[in-house]
């Protein structure tokens, strides 16, 4: 199964050579356009994750964690994976920071900002001997660029962690049992990612685990030839040793929730199936793409990359490609619930999209060097990098405001012809207010509406935002509008500081949350319309509600069918709150 760039296991012991990216011919003096290309992807992508986030509002999964740490400890919560598939690690730090009362939708999102950055710095520098500078540099722009790297970097999920510790621990154990460099050090460093990764989301350990396979395969080969059948047996030795210390670890996590939720988790496998057209809608979200022939050039280009590098590197190669086969295999047949749309199966394979990339860049690479003049050549780069970035969603992401990136009309898919969030959609009319709004300047205006639930299908405000250009918060609409589960969380949650959501009966006091207006919504609103999608919980008698809010706010600045507005004291109508 394996044929490494220089044999793996060697009679004397001794460790292989290490073969470094620069052989492929790129010279000091005209290295210098590829490490300023490489530079200023990194400090694109680092735009592109950071750019209005602390502005964006929790949506869909991102409230699992939250909904769990407020009614169980970190006793419970180590111990559970949970119906709606929280994530253990994340949720126990969320815990943490509840405790101190300062959970906010910042903190939720700052771990993984930090890892969507450190992969577009730690992918060049792992794979420095490996992978020549125009690739890696022709890399890191396309990782920058990524719309699925970047979304998973913007929200309050593990996949961004997953991205970064996958790649590195997969690269940690080939660094490993091919002896480059301190052994001690990736096998210390694979443990921990592959442990982390597998705690923060199980699927994760279909790509991390596989080198056990791969490599002890191919030693248990050698052990049939007398000639190497001594290093052979001490490296197969070494395999064992390092399953067991990883297993153990693993099961020190995992045993116990898996023992507690093994009903559950059995329950969502075997639920849906991935067909040949979903597969397909993923390959486009990994390329972050919707256009069919861009996505034939693309994989034109990673065919032709898996070419040039197995020409030089056999054992990279053949590592990260049945890594992605087959952890993508697994996956599949595990049928886990929803998988039958493409984002999950995006979310699922996360470690191995940075590969993919690779092979891209390095296909790409392969034309440019054509290209006699380097300068030329980088040029050439960064106009294709351009366009690719033009002809993939994220210009239609970074209006400003949009505090919803995270919502499905983004994310679930990137072709709008595709997406039942555009496909489905019918808004319906939108309230004179709303319209009024649109005349002033853009984020000159903050207003915070209730109720609310931040769910995709209960959600108009993705569409409205886009109306009316200001800048909008949510409110709890208990205990004002009587105790029922039309909020996102408990209002008598004491440890959350959210900075865009608040509380109806705090406003009724005096507080404003920085906002100019209330506005109490009337309705439900659902996608798709009508009574087959019906609102998931009871809404409020919002004539009950809205008499109590006139009675500590006073009369209305607007009221229709759909919204009642109350002006907020203290508050200029042109002030600016973010």
């Amino acid at each position: 199964m394996q044929e490494s760039e220089s044999a793996s296991l060697r009679p004397d012991g001794a460790p292989p050579p290490l073969r470094s990216g620069r052989d492929s011919g790129v010279r000091e003096r005209s290295a210098w356009p590829w490490w300023t290309l490489l530079v200023i992807a990194l400090v694109v992508g680092v735009f592109l994750r950071c750019y209005q986030l602390r502005t964006q509002m929790l949506i869909d999964d991102e409230w699992h964690a939250v909904r769990m740490l407020i009614r169980a400890d970190a006793a419970g919560i180590a111990g559970h994976f949970g119906l709606a598939d929280y994530c253990i690690p994340l949720t126990l730090y969320y815990r943490w920071l509840y405790d101190l009362g300062a959970l906010s939708e910042w903190q939720m999102h700052l771990p993984l900002l930090i890892a969507g950055i450190a992969l577009l710095v730690v992918a060049p520098r792992l794979l420095r001997d490996t992978i020549a500078l125009p690739t890696r540099a022709l890399w890191v722009g396309l990782l920058a660029i990524s719309p699925t790297l970047v979304y998973f970097s913007r929200t309050a999920r593990p996949y961004a962690l997953i991205a970064v510790l996958g790649m590195v621990a997969i690269v940690a154990f080939r660094n490993w049992h091919l002896r480059r460099g301190d052994r001690r050090v990736w096998a210390t460093l694979y443990v921990i990612t592959t442990f982390t990764a597998g705690w923060l989301h199980l699927f994760s350990l279909t790509f991390t685990l596989w080198p056990f396979v791969y490599y002890g395969i191919g030693t248990l080969r050698e052990c049939r030839r007398s000639s190497t059948r001594a290093a052979a047996l001490r490296s197969l030795g070494a395999i064992v040793a390092l399953g067991c210390v990883v297993s153990s670890a693993l099961a020190v996590a995992l045993a116990r929730p898996l023992l507690n939720d093994w009903r559950v988790m059995s329950g969502k496998a075997g639920a849906d199936s991935v067909t040949p057209w979903s597969l397909y809608r993923t390959l486009l979200m990994q390329f972050g793409i919707a256009d069919v022939w861009l996505c034939a050039l693309l994989f034109a280009l990673l065919a032709f990359g898996v070419w040039r590098l197995w020409r030089r590197n056999r054992d990279f190669v053949g590592l990260t490609l049945s890594a992605t086969l087959v952890g993508i295999v697994v996956i599949c047949a595990a049928r886990p619930a929803w998988i039958q749309h493409a984002p999950v199966l995006v979310r699922y394979s996360a470690p191995i999209l940075p590969f993919l990339l690779l092979y891209v860049a390095e296909g790409a690479v392969g034309l440019l060097e054509r290209v006699r003049m380097p300068v030329l050549g980088v040029a050439l780069a960064a106009l294709s990098l351009g366009g690719l970035f033009r002809a993939g969603p994220m210009p239609g992401w970074f209006y400003a405001p949009n505090q919803f990136m995270d919502h499905a009309i983004f994310q679930f898919d990137y072709d709008p012809r595709e997406n039942p969030y555009a496909t489905l959609l019918q808004l319906g009319p939108v309230s004179p207010f709303y319209l009024e709004l649109a005349k002033r300047p853009p984020h000159s205006v903050t207003v915070i509406e209730t109720p609310q639930r931040a769910q995709s299908n209960f959600m108009p405000d993705p569409w409205l935002q886009k109306i009316h250009r200001q800048n909008v918060k949510f409110a709890l609409a208990s205990p004002v509008c009587g105790v029922g589960e039309w909020d996102e969380y408990p209002y008598a949650a004491t440890g959350a500081r959210f900075r865009r959501i608040g509380k109806l009966a705090d406003i009724l006091n005096g507080a404003t949350y920085g906002a100019n207006y209330l506005v109490l919504r009337l309705h439900p609103w659902t996608l798709p319309p009508g009574k087959d999608f019906p609102w998931p919980v009871a809404w409020p008698e919002m004539t009950a509600c809205t008499a109590k809010v006139t009675a500590k706010l006073g009369a209305p600045t607007y009221r229709d069918d759909q919204i009642v507005v109350f002006a907020l004291s203290g508050k200029s109508s042109s002030s600016t709150s973010r």
